[in-house]
């Protein structure tokens, strides 16, 4: 059953009310696209009003910096200028000295339970200012802003979206006194903060899948009993949960079992496998399209005619196309169809099973899970391939898989096993550099990256 269906994590967010001011900016891109680059040398400067955040304020921007390979901050005792507020301009020299290459200068207030935080961007080597941001919202929601601040520096200097303030959904699995694994669907931010759990682990959830207004996820979920020692699940299907209202919705209560959901990027229909049985009896997996206004169900193909599995269809953003696995050529591969399910062609062609696709939001890229004899793979394969050219493996290991991507399509989240069967979740960027574990209170898998910032 568990190798039937497995893959998740959603984001849900809490909502924040921030008011955004930005300057005129003047054009820095950096290319980071390909290979290794050396990371950027930032000082951020912090002249802070509120003495108990200034270090965990500054912390949280280093960190979301760091996080990406992209930066490395200049520790702050190697600062040979204290800046007295933003309106303060800097000695750039000094700031070349400790080798530099930009500035932030940051101020903080608080009045009443009103926090602020405003800044400028130099840039050291041209000694010019090419940004100026301010933020203001709840003391509560400090950490956001400082997510926020991220954002803006990343964007300026690296030209793409920052992705610090989304949520990633998950699978938290741990034991209960039984020894049997509880599953519950669990919310927090990016860099693992702020953990909530949604469910309370009395069923099996799987690949949770957020809709893309944020307002309801899909999740496999199950129950089960012990007959002869032997696991039995019962009312294996998809579920829809209502995030606003914190309620179910559904079942999607078909004849066979459902799993392996993904919305449209429109938001107005799911797809996912459904079991069938062929006229000799055999088990097969076909791929359906539910309308969720109309509730209108539409079979996209027909495994009945192949004997086989097809499962974890994924939309291309423009929801022009689906990419799904299936083994209907003896070996389970990557192919791709239109969206109504004519046109089927076949991705990838290396050794190996490939499980799991999922689209990127910038479409140029396609990631996957694969495993064989060579072991268990996280990569990546062009959409327009044809002869698996463009395929590039990102990272290895115990049981790698569950790939998701996050909103700018520069980093991937997955979940992955050690030796001693503990289960974490880690990120690594498009190059297939900068792996690193994300923290969370305990075992997790599925992982499932917010597009949306703010969700109900």
């Amino acid at each position: 059953m568990k190798s039937f269906v497995k893959k998740i994590v959603s984001v849900w967010c809490c909502v924040l009310m921030f008011s955004v001011c930005r300057a005129e900016d003047k054009t820095v891109v950096v290319n980071i696209n390909e290979g290794i680059m050396k990371p950027i040398n930032i000082a951020l400067h912090l002249n802070d009003g509120i003495n108990s955040l200034k270090d965990r304020f500054l912390s949280v921007v280093s960190n979301d910096l760091q996080s990406t390979g992209l930066f490395r901050s200049i520790p702050r005792d190697a600062f040979m200028q204290n800046l007295k507020g933003v309106s303060q301009i800097p000695t750039f020299s000094l700031w070349k000295t400790i080798n530099a290459e930009y500035l932030m200068n940051a101020e903080t207030k608080l009045i009443n339970s009103k926090f602020s935080v405003e800044f400028v961007l130099y840039d050291i080597s041209s000694s010019e200012k090419i940004k100026v941001f301010s933020i203001s919202g709840d003391i509560k929601e400090w950490r956001k802003a400082a997510h926020m601040v991220a954002n803006a520096i990343y964007e300026r200097i690296i030209g793409e979206v920052g992705y610090f303030d989304t949520k990633v959904l998950y699978v938290a699995t741990e034991k209960n006194g039984r020894g049997q694994k509880k599953h519950r669907l669990a919310i927090m931010d990016q860099d693992g903060y702020n953990n909530q759990y949604l469910t309370n682990g009395n069923t099996i959830v799987l690949t949770p899948r957020l809709s893309p207004n944020g307002n309801e996820l899909s999740f496999f979920s199950y129950k089960e009993k012990i007959v002869n020692g032997r696991r039995i699940p019962l009312s294996a299907q998809v579920y829809r949960y209502d995030l606003k209202n914190k309620r179910m919705i559904q079942g999607l209560n078909f004849k066979g079992m459902t799993y392996a959901p993904r919305y449209s990027p429109d938001g107005k229909n799911l797809i996912f496998s459904l079991s069938e049985k062929t006229r000799n009896g055999r088990a097969v997996s076909s791929i359906f399209r539910y309308d969720i206004d109309s509730r209108q169900l539409v079979r996209i193909t027909d495994a009945r005619k192949f004997f086989c599995i097809d499962t974890s269809p994924c939309y291309s953003p423009d929801g022009k196309y689906i990419v799904f696995n299936s083994d209907r050529g003896g070996n389970q591969q990557l192919y791709i169809m239109n969206a109504d399910g004519s046109d089927i062609k076949r991705l990838s062609y290396g050794k190996g099973r490939y499980a799991t696709p999922v689209w990127s939001p910038r479409g140029d890229w396609i990631a996957f899970t694969k495993f064989g004899r060579e072991g268990f793979f996280i990569g990546v394969i062009r959409p327009n391939d044809t002869d698996s050219s463009t395929e590039r493996m990102l990272a290895s290991g115990y049981f790698v898989e569950g790939p998701t991507w996050a909103p700018n399509g520069r980093v991937i989240m997955y979940s992955q096993q050690d030796y001693s069967r503990r289960e974490r979740i880690y990120s690594v960027d498009i190059t297939g550099y900068n792996k690193h574990q994300v923290r969370t209170p305990g075992n997790a898998i599925d992982p499932e990256w917010s597009a949306k910032t703010n969700l109900n």
